[in-house]
């Protein structure tokens, strides 16, 4: 896990900040230890406030998603279940959207097509309430819901779905971005 230096005296978003620097690093053991001391020591503070309740979410929704990529989907879904209750506190679609994307992803990975389905759409349809057809969120829940039919063997539907996300993304983007 690398050189994991003590952190009790250290303000809680400059723990925050070293994760997001360690996780786009792909330094997931460093990450995960930064994320959860900057957790420890909001727990000890008095109080709360939109800020540190954002910043909590924000910990453990990229907590989830590194354990996700280690195929740790017991954790992953314990920690989202804390995003999404964060997300629900901030009253806040587009985070209950990303949260129910994130949950049909490990769904995904579990085999449990069908329900993985439920909540891309359900997320889908968040995102189209929020920012009708031309935001680029809504073009990850195409993709997403395009690789569950491709799992699932329905190669027609899956291509519907990336030509969807495709057209939403080139509109945004443009023919030259990189992630085209």
């Amino acid at each position: 896990m690398g050189n994991q230096q003590s952190t009790v005296s250290q303000d809680p978003k400059s723990l925050y900040d070293k994760a997001l620097i360690c996780q786009e690093k792909n330094d997931d053991g460093q990450a995960l230890f930064y994320y959860n001391q900057f957790l420890t020591q909001i727990r000890s503070i008095d109080g709360t406030s939109q800020d540190i309740d954002q910043l909590q979410y924000d910990s453990f929704l990229n907590m989830c998603n590194i354990y996700k990529r280690q195929y740790n989907l017991i954790k992953a879904n314990l920690l989202l279940n804390n995003a999404l209750q964060m997300a629900n506190k901030l009253q806040q679609k587009d985070k209950i959207s990303q949260c129910l994307d994130s949950r049909g992803e490990i769904k995904r990975l579990q085999g449990d097509y069908d329900n993985a389905l439920l909540d891309h759409n359900k997320s889908l349809e968040i995102k189209l309430k929020l920012h009708e057809n031309e935001e680029l969120g809504v073009s990850i829940s195409y993709c997403n819901i395009g690789n569950v039919y491709s799992d699932q063997g329905k190669y027609d539907d899956a291509v519907r779905m990336y030509e969807k996300s495709l057209k939403i993304k080139l509109s945004a983007l443009g023919d030259n971005h990189p992630s085209i």
